[in-house]
């Protein structure tokens, strides 16, 4: 039986299986986020840096569960340093880049929670050719 990549093309593969670990890491982010924007305006609303906190909170999460699908499931590699740091170093620019679309989308007098969902998608896109090189292999790619 051949899974949903297994019927594609070799070389469009690895971009579909980004996709969906970026969705379920989007999810998984955004509800995070969500959920502490929730708490800490309803708790100290005059606070307006917490919601660069909860933000962060949600993509630190994120992160690491994100790395593990994008080593074993998106470029099917074992966890390495090379690829870890590779991977931190592209999910930095990712969180420069997200954190500033959110601010941008804010001071724009977009709501909060529109501006954290958009933020991740278009920093999502950027992230999988920053990663690439990082787990890209000399022979045929799976």
């Amino acid at each position: 039986m051949k899974t949903l990549t297994g019927r594609l093309p070799i070389k469009y593969r690895s971009a579909v299986r980004f996709v969906l670990v970026g969705a379920l890491g989007t999810g998984l982010q955004y509800g995070i986020y969500y959920l502490l924007l929730g708490v800490f305006q309803t708790k100290w609303p005059e606070v307006a840096l917490l919601t660069s906190v909860a933000f962060t909170a949600g993509f630190m999460i994120e992160m690491v569960v994100n790395y593990f699908l994008t080593s074993f499931y998106t470029f099917k590699k074992t966890p390495t340093w090379k690829n870890a740091g590779g991977f931190l170093l592209g999910r930095a620019l990712n969180y420069g880049i997200q954190l500033l679309f959110l601010n941008v989308m804010i001071w724009l007098h977009i709501s909060e929670e529109w501006a954290g969902i958009v933020a991740i998608m278009l920093a999502g896109v950027i992230n999988y050719f920053v990663l690439r090189p990082f787990y890209k292999d000399k022979k045929k790619e799976s």
